[in-house]
């Protein structure tokens, strides 16, 4: 499976396509929030049981996706980029700075696993 289909350049035009869209869940529009992450505290590999947008306003990363087919790639992310990771989908950022921007979550669904989940593949 292309993991790049996540990686949407929304200030290069882009959208969000209809393979993604069609397996995303309602937004929680109470999650939405800030984020702030130095270079010194990079975000591990992990997945949600429930989908999670980052949306990139200051500095760069690196970040790296893997679907649970075993699909692994990295992009280098800066500001106007917008991460769409479905629940399952692994992902985790290297800050080359402090990276700045917006996240929020999908409906959790009352059975879902809370937190950072990891799986070795």
């Amino acid at each position: 499976m292309k993991t790049d289909i996540y990686v949407v350049r929304i200030s290069d035009g882009e959208q969000v396509g209809e393979a993604v869209k069609s397996v995303l869940d309602p937004v929680d529009m109470g999650s939405i929030g800030h984020f702030a992450v130095s270079k010194d505290q990079p975000t591990e590999l992990h997945y949600h049981d429930f989908d999670e947008y980052w949306y990139f306003t200051e500095g760069t990363t690196t970040v790296t996706l893997r679907t649970p087919d075993g699909t692994r790639q990295s992009y280098q992310i800066g500001p106007g980029a917008l991460i769409v990771t479905p629940k399952g989908v692994e992902h985790g950022h290297i800050p080359d700075n402090t990276v700045k921007g917006i996240q929020w979550v999908s409906v959790i669904a009352p059975d879902a696993r809370r937190g950072h989940l990891h799986r070795e593949l």
